[in-house]
């Protein structure tokens, strides 16, 4: 493990897919998913680019530099003009040794919150994921690499395996049909998964499905056998804790990876320096063996939604920052698909009529305050004396 290596192309993905995270979350700048899949070696950081103004370039810089393991003003202080300037620095960095990642959660609470974890336990992540992935021709991920699974499933588990790693954000379902061969992983989250299946996505032969970040329900996995995936592989883990266990169907238990271990209710895991480190996961567990688990929600209230935790009351808070909200209720809903879905109970300030006026202006508050996957699907609007509008 202290051999391994990331090439200059692979940290280009990760500084720009870092960049759009950093972007979202403290300037409240939002890419389309096209765009940020765009941005290579050769993007310039300033016009034609990511156009980053001084203080954006900066905060991108130590996002970048801190999720390596390095000092936050590593990058700050150097000259860039491209994202290759920035991969180039990081891997001469890096040469001397990779000692630790840091990882930002999908939630925002805290939008400099991030978890650290040792180099060595990341690569153990990645070596359990590319056991069950073994025999794969290539990998071809529909997921940005910055995060502690998108880096590990993307990145690092090709590598270990010695395969090709072909970067899918780019493409269109057509084209990923087109490109599909046997053999072929692909790696994406239920939501993407949904989105692909909607798109009609064929897969050749022999062809294995991997997904992550958020629950996969029997109804998504049955499309995807059906559009030829004859393998599916389902993993489990979080920011905080790592990647942690596996399974191949929804009505499944999860069974644990081998680094870790069944402790009473809790987890132990085995590090790759020999200690044994007591960990919480973030969801509850109803264990059903040693080794196997199945899940019954989170320990902190938080549900996924596209892969991104989103904690109802935060966003029931925000919304009631709003000068025409009295009161907000927020509800989790699924959608025919099983796909989880937030619906707003709104109990509207006094003389505020429930008009298309009103709907129009909450809706672009929320697009303003809150990210895409925090935004409620369903509205429902009563007065402030509680009758229904």
């Amino acid at each position: 493990m202290k051999a391994f290596s990331l090439s200059e192309d692979q940290i280009a993905r990760v500084i720009g897919a870092a960049a759009a995270d950093e972007l979202s979350r403290r300037f409240n700048r939002h890419a389309d998913f096209l765009t940020i899949a765009s941005w290579t070696q050769n993007t310039p950081l300033g016009r034609g680019g990511l156009s980053l103004d001084e203080e954006e370039k900066i905060a991108c810089a130590r996002r970048a530099a801190t999720l390596f393991g390095l000092e936050a003003d590593y990058l700050a202080e150097r000259p860039a003009e491209k994202i290759a300037d920035w991969a180039h620095d990081l891997a001469a960095a890096l040469s001397a040794g990779l000692t630790s990642f840091s990882f930002k959660p999908a939630a925002r609470n805290d939008e400099d919150a991030a978890f650290t974890h040792n180099a060595d336990a990341i690569y153990q992540d990645a070596a359990a994921a590319a056991n069950v992935l073994y025999g794969r021709r290539r990998l071809l991920s529909f997921v940005a690499p910055h995060s502690l699974l998108g880096l590990e499933l993307s990145v690092l588990t090709p590598n270990l395996l010695g395969i090709e790693a072909v970067d899918a954000r780019g493409m269109t379902p057509d084209e990923l049909s087109k490109n599909l061969l046997f053999g072929d992983v692909l790696v994406a989250t239920p939501t993407l998964w949904r989105y692909m299946m909607q798109e009609e996505l064929q897969a050749p032969d022999n062809s294995l499905a991997v997904s992550f970040g958020e629950p996969m329900t029997p109804e998504l996995a049955v499309d995807m056998r059906k559009s030829g995936f004859g393998v599916l592989r389902e993993l489990y883990g979080s920011t905080e804790t790592g990647l942690m266990a596996w399974r191949d169907n929804p009505g499944e238990a999860f069974v644990l990876f081998d680094h870790w271990r069944r402790e009473g209710d809790g987890l132990m895991r085995l590090c790759p320096d020999g200690e044994a480190r007591q960990v919480e996961a973030m969801d509850l567990m109803a264990w059903t063996g040693e080794r196997s688990f199945t899940l019954s929600g989170r320990r902190d209230g938080a549900v996924q939604i596209g892969a991104v935790n989103v904690f109802p009351e935060a966003v029931a808070e925000t919304l009631r920052a709003h000068p025409h909200i009295k009161e907000c209720r927020i509800v989790v809903g699924r959608r025919g698909d099983g796909a989880a879905r937030l619906i707003a109970n709104i109990i509207l300030a006094n003389k505020t009529l429930p008009n298309e006026r009103t709907a129009r202006d909450i809706d672009v508050w929320c697009r303003v305050n809150l990210r895409q996957q925090e935004r409620p699907q369903i509205y429902n609007f009563e007065m402030e004396t509680g009758a229904p509008a």
